[in-house]
């Protein structure tokens, strides 16, 4: 099976001949610290190193570290939303960071050594004072229709589509209920699911409307070379869920829900969901939404056993990630750690389908460039079905 086969086979809960592999996406990347030890460990050569996420500081790796490790995605990225490394964050205040198109500023302290800045946090909240709803529909939300971020960005998606067998993947083109918790600060938002749940819901509104307009330009460009698209959300921390189900039910998911619902009238497209931590409770709700995949896979957190997962919800959803516990075995493991962390959490999610290998959210700046080799090359070793 080639690898645009691999991945829609596990999509669709059908054994491919392999566990189909991913790495380069937004939540599936690696830090530009680990990814320049990477690099040199490997005697490979990147010359235009460039962010993914910024915020993050993942990149996106080339292709001759992809071939490595024999990864069967490639990521559609408007190419001018795309970040040099030698990019210089504007200050504000006592905070250097980025804005993005919501008016939130994503920063870290301007008296730090820029080579100390290992990520960019939401610092300013544009919705923190507001008072009313009326408030939050006059803010200045940003021109979902606009399409200058897309330029050109049409054949170079026919052109991957034709040319190679990749499975080819979006990076986030939705993110509904996690913005609030960065417009209105997360505190706050968590608040006001339960004082004051009618400026979340028009918070989502316009989200919503965001999204939808975002998608119809976005899809109308290259949904019909697209094979998965991704949404965020985050719902959990490391010990549960930020919020109770029953408030996600009533609250957030009917907008979640429209969201992905008018995905999948736009394009014919399987949705990988990204929620961190603990959230096995809402994987049903996933699956109503119409979430084909779900990622991370957060193995360390509660309630994240991989096999524990499998057993309750493999039939529903498709676990993409889950490879190797990112927060102790992969920066602080031995090498034959990872590959026994590797082999374990596999043969829970291989079975029947249903599962795209992949590091568990993006790999950390401290992650020795032997381990990330030592990860791909345990999901290499471990990723063969069983002929019958």
């Amino acid at each position: 099976m080639n690898s645009r086969e691999k991945v829609n086979s596990a999509l669709n809960h059908v054994e491919p001949d392999k566990v189909p592999i991913d790495l380069g996406g937004d939540q599936s990347s690696i830090h530009i610290k680990a990814y320049k030890r990477l690099l040199e460990y490997l005697e490979i050569e990147d010359k235009n190193i460039r962010f993914a996420d910024f915020v993050e500081q993942n990149v996106v790796p080339c292709n001759e570290v992809l071939e490595r490790f024999q990864v069967d995605t490639r990521y559609i990225r408007p190419i001018e939303s795309m970040i040099k490394e030698d990019f210089v964050p504007e200050q504000e205040g006592k905070y250097v960071g980025i804005y993005d198109q919501f008016g939130i500023f994503y920063g870290n302290f301007a008296d730090k050594n820029v080579e100390e800045i290992l990520y960019y946090d939401p610092v300013i909240h544009p919705l923190e004072d507001v008072e009313s709803v009326q408030e939050i529909h006059d803010y200045d939300w940003p021109n979902g229709k606009d399409k200058r971020p897309f330029k050109n960005l049409r054949a170079e998606a026919k052109k991957l589509r034709e040319k190679t067998d990749f499975a080819l993947v979006s990076p986030p083109i939705g993110c509904i209920f996690e913005n609030c918790t960065f417009l209105f600060g997360f505190t706050k938002a968590i608040r006001y699911t339960l004082k004051r749940p009618e400026l979340i819901r028009a918070t989502m509104e316009e989200l919503l409307r965001y999204w939808i307009d975002y998608n119809e330009v976005f899809l109308g460009e290259i949904g019909e070379y697209l094979d998965v698209v991704c949404v965020n959300g985050d719902l959990g921390t490391q010990h549960g869920p930020w919020i109770d189900v029953k408030i996600y039910e009533k609250l957030i998911q009917p907008y979640e829900k429209a969201l992905a619902q008018k995905i999948h009238e736009l394009a014919p497209v399987k949705i990988n969901y990204h929620s961190c931590g603990a959230v096995s409770p809402f994987i049903p709700y996933f699956a109503e939404n119409g979430y084909d995949a779900f990622n991370p896979v957060q193995v360390s957190a509660r309630g994240m056993e991989p096999c524990k997962l499998k057993q309750l919800y493999g039939h529903l959803i498709t676990f993409w990630g889950g490879a190797c516990d990112t927060q102790q075995i992969l920066p602080f493991g031995t090498p034959e750690q990872i590959r026994d962390e590797v082999r374990y959490n596999m043969n829970c999610l291989k079975p029947n389908g249903g599962h795209i290998a992949a590091n568990i959210h993006n790999i950390t700046a401290e992650v020795p460039p032997e381990n990330i080799v030592s990860l791909f090359d345990s999901i290499i070793e471990f990723r063969e079905y069983e002929k019958s």
